[in-house]
């Protein structure tokens, strides 16, 4: 995020309740180096986490690879937001009925059919400004069923119905107004911007609506009542079903192993065992 967005959103929240509450730590995604301190610095700075959000994402764009030399969309939305939710997962865990929410897309269903998730190499390949997003958009669902199986398999820890498993679930916010369909104006130049000008009317506001999946699944006792577990949530607050890629355990395998890979080759030693 950057501070033009931080300072945004607490002059938002303000009409919502206290903002002087609201605390911004600054992390660029797209390296390794500083997520990781940020991640381990929460991690040791807090006794419980009710909550953790992650929200942030590169939208349809242009191939850029990263200072790890990593393509950036599956590093921003995926690989780095990964590493922080395992870092932070036993504040989690042991903070009962938290929730872990990640923001997909519906545009995961149109991810390439070819995706295997099998290596770096193949992330690192140009496959166009709306494929690498929606590519990292099924990797968040995959990770979201997988991470919420190995929790019930006690891979982090024993789970018992009150301590050991947060509330893990996937988000589709809708169509927002945020700064995102700049990208896809810089990625597909003049067609882009005609494109997004013929949307824009009808993209909601992201603090009074494009917020509501994510904020039922991080905050409302439904989640609980009705165990809404390892699902997809879509406006509004509604669970509907995925994609039959994002249902491949294959697939999520992969993914899970390739992730381990990246984070243990770039990252180094972690503080959870994958």
């Amino acid at each position: 995020m950057k501070e033009e967005h931080a300072k945004e959103a607490q002059e938002d929240l303000a009409e919502w309740g206290d903002a002087k509450k609201v605390e911004w730590r600054k992390v660029n995604l797209e390296s390794f180096k500083q997520t990781n301190e940020v991640a381990t610095s929460l991690a040791k700075e807090l006794d419980r986490l009710d909550g953790l959000v992650l929200n942030a994402g590169l939208g349809v764009g242009v191939y850029n690879e990263s200072e790890d030399g990593i393509d950036t969309h599956m590093q921003v939305n995926h690989f780095s937001q990964a590493h922080i939710a395992l870092t932070l997962l036993p504040l989690l865990q042991k903070t009962t009925d938290s929730r872990l929410v990640l923001q997909s897309s519906d545009l995961h269903r149109a991810a390439p059919s070819s995706v295997s998730f099998e290596s770096l190499s193949e992330m690192n390949q140009d496959i166009g400004p709306t494929l690498l997003y929606n590519r990292t958009k099924l990797a968040l669902v995959l990770f979201v069923r997988e991470l919420v199986k190995r929790i019930q398999a006690d891979q982090f820890g024993t789970v018992t119905e009150s301590k050991g498993q947060p509330w893990v679930n996937a988000v589709h916010p809708g169509a927002v107004s945020t700064d995102q369909p700049k990208q896809a104006e810089d990625a597909y130049g003049t067609l882009g911007k005609i494109g997004v000008a013929a949307v824009r009317p009808f993209m909601k506001d992201p603090v009074k609506e494009g917020c509501r999946p994510a904020l039922f699944a991080a905050t409302s006792e439904d989640v609980v009542k009705e165990k809404i577990q390892g699902q997809y949530i879509v406006p509004d607050r509604k669970v509907t079903d995925v994609s039959n890629q994002a249902k491949d355990e294959k697939l999520a395998r992969n993914l899970w192993n390739l992730t381990k890979e990246v984070l243990e080759t770039k990252i180094g030693k972690l503080e959870y065992t994958m």
